[in-house]
């Protein structure tokens, strides 16, 4: 057991022990998930979008363990609450650990895993009426599932007064260490502002804005650093470049009768300055070492749900567009871009396999790209123990993929393919729980761009994935 480790079973035992007589409510929760890779043909291709497709076979089966627990501390009228969640994970049977890296699960042990998953202080204003708190430190943040959602430190407030809820946020991602005379900011901010509003019991909708603000204080080209279409996301870029992006959205939901319907819309403009692009993977440039130093953003998303339930059986037709960048040569990202998120819309490009950690990509799109979905899913309830899902995909960038294959000549494409998953959950008693899937995409030409070899400008490997989960909550 770690010195570590030790010191954070004292400190648990030392507060449940004083807490109560503080007149505090304490509880410890846990999410215990056992995961395991049953198969899979392409275990290249599950790198965090540094994945390439080899010929033939690169198969894989493994097992893992990623525990998270947390610790919440409230007063006994629930007005002031303190959470500090942690995370071990994900520990990889039989790879071998490294200090500052939550890998281990080899022989003697771990190495070192721990991680702090959450960290803050709730509270409610004393001199509201109506529902108002705010909450500081490392915390969860959601804005839009499609957009950001995940842990961030900030300060952010909810403030309900009947069917309108107004939430505000000051996030910071990233804090400039340097100390010196330059009173410029070179801190990265970002400024949140939410209503939502529920006019009746089965319609909810809400409009949000999200403004990003950040200056490395760059002058020198010579210094800009390149954003690639590999990482065309918003947390990649740090603060190594004059960040100021808008995005402006609606939400919502509503119910009618049997019918449901879920919809997200976002615009986003604004620049990034001082920077480099390329359109690049494997070492591939498409701008032949062009620099461009100012980039004006518009892009945008649009994506809804439209579904049907009766009895025990629930029809789900998803749609989502994000729109992507024609020309990777000029000064303008048209490419809608997420800041950090965790897309589970399917088994073998996105993250709904239950080893998530190996994955393709976590955004909603391929590059810059963009994305478009066509989605059927089925699912029904067996039973309160037994669950069954299907679902059928049918996918596309919203912009051609260019490239140059093997031999030089210029490829095109935009067809990603079809994809067919199938999940089973049960429950072995009521907190813990077996789920099992599987998904097979049969892959269209665009994904010849993924293959170490680019003979023919189409797709020569088919991706199958196959996992499973035992989970424990409590």
């Amino acid at each position: 057991m770690t010195k570590r480790m030790v010191f954070i079973i004292t400190v648990l035992l030392l507060v449940i022990m004083v807490l109560p007589v503080l007149a505090a409510d304490v509880k410890i929760k846990g999410d215990f998930n056992n995961r395991f890779m049953v198969y899979t043909n392409h275990n290249d291709w599950l790198n965090a979008e540094k994945g390439v497709l080899h010929d033939g076979s690169s198969s894989e089966t493994w097992g893992e363990t990623k525990y998270r627990m947390w610790f919440n501390a409230a007063t006994n009228d629930d007005k002031v609450r303190g959470v500090w969640a942690w995370e071990v994970g994900s520990l990889a049977y039989g790879k071998p650990g490294s200090v500052g890296k939550s890998v281990g699960g080899s022989y003697s042990g771990d190495g070192i895993n721990l991680e702090t998953r959450w960290l803050y202080t709730d509270f409610q204003l004393p001199w509201l009426v109506e529902k108002a708190r705010i909450r500081m430190g490392l915390q969860p943040f959601n804005v839009n599932s499609y957009f950001w959602k995940e842990t961030i430190m900030g300060v952010t407030s909810d403030i309900a007064a009947g069917p309108v809820n107004l939430k505000l946020g000051w996030l910071r991602p990233y804090r400039d260490p340097v100390k010196d005379d330059d009173d410029d900011v070179e801190d990265l901010d970002a400024f949140y502002v939410r209503v939502n509003f529920k006019p009746t019991q089965d319609i909810s909708a809400g409009i949000f804005g999200l403004y990003f603000n950040g200056d490395p204080d760059n002058s020198d080209p010579a210094t800009y650093s390149t954003i690639t279409s590999q990482n065309y996301e918003v947390k990649k870029f740090k603060n190594e470049y004059d960040l100021s992006l808008f995005t402006i959205g609606t939400d919502g939901k509503a119910n009618v009768g049997s019918m449901f319907l879920n919809w997200d819309l976002m615009y986003q403009t604004g620049s990034v300055d001082n920077a480099n692009f390329k359109e690049s993977y494997n070492g591939w440039d498409y701008n032949k070492g062009r620099v461009n130093e100012d980039f004006d953003v518009s892009a945008w998303l649009a994506h809804v749900d439209i579904g049907y339930k009766i009895n025990k059986m629930k029809f789900t037709y998803t749609f989502w567009y994000t729109s992507g960048d024609d020309d990777g040569s000029d000064s303008d990202f048209d490419a809608f871009m997420a800041v950090d998120i965790d897309r589970k819309d399917n088994i073998c490009i996105f993250k709904a396999m239950s080893t998530e950690d190996d994955y393709f990509t976590e955004k909603d799109y391929l590059l810059d790209k963009g994305f478009i979905m066509n989605k059927l899913a089925f699912d029904y309830k067996f039973s309160k123990k037994l669950s069954f899902c299907t679902a059928a995909m049918y996918m596309l960038t919203a912009e051609d993929i260019v490239y140059l294959d093997d031999g030089g000549k210029k490829r095109s494409e935009d067809e990603v393919g079809i994809e067919i998953d199938a999940f089973m959950k049960y429950k072995i008693y009521d907190n813990l729980e077996f789920a099992i899937n599987a998904g097979y995409l049969f892959s269209s030409d665009a994904m010849d761009f993924w293959e170490v070899d680019q003979r023919d400008g189409s797709s020569d490997e088919d991706i199958f994935i196959s996992t499973f989960h035992v989970r424990y909550k409590f």
